[in-house]
């Protein structure tokens, strides 16, 4: 698997751009960024030889970081970064900030941007509610059961539906 950025700097844009910065706000926009970028820019094929509007870029990597989601009650939730939020009076989950040194970075940069706007208009149990809807988590979760994984082909599978459905 290829990441884009590690998931502790995803996690701090999320904690810097976030009007409200709740840990349902963190978990569920790790969790939305990652299911989204995953069905669209990490589905990128590349290899083929159709020519695209994306020939003259650098290929996207597949995944936009390392996903570890769980499920648990209010959803799916990435236990690092969750612990590390609780853990902490004023949490930061990365020294260094990400670098959107790149044409394919910036392009992401103004996807995250446009997520992150999103998630601001809704309130944490809204999020709550939506992420509830997607068979990759109400597949596996378990009332009273923390660390079920949540397969990460099964999020991406479940997001490509949803994009495609659009």
């Amino acid at each position: 698997m290829t990441y884009l950025f590690p998931k502790e700097q995803v996690a701090q844009y999320l904690l810097d751009n976030l009007s409200n910065d709740t840990p349902i706000k963190i978990q569920k926009g790790l969790y939305f960024l990652w299911a989204y970028y995953s069905a669209t820019y990490g589905n990128i094929d590349s290899s083929n030889n159709a020519q695209s509007e994306f020939d003259s870029m650098d290929p996207y990597p597949e995944f936009l970081f390392e996903p570890n989601f769980q499920a648990w009650m209010y959803g799916p939730v990435d236990p690092d970064i969750y612990h590390q939020y609780k853990s902490e009076e004023n949490p930061q989950f990365s020294e260094t900030k990400i670098n959107f040194d790149s044409t394919n970075k910036k392009e992401i940069q103004k996807f995250m941007d446009n997520f992150i706007r999103q998630i601001n208009e809704v309130n944490d149990f809204g999020l709550v509610s939506r992420s509830h809807q997607d068979s990759a988590w109400s597949s596996v979760y378990k009332e009273g059961i923390r660390d079920i994984k949540i397969d990460p082909n099964s999020i991406k599978e479940n997001y490509k539906d949803y994009v495609s459905a659009k």
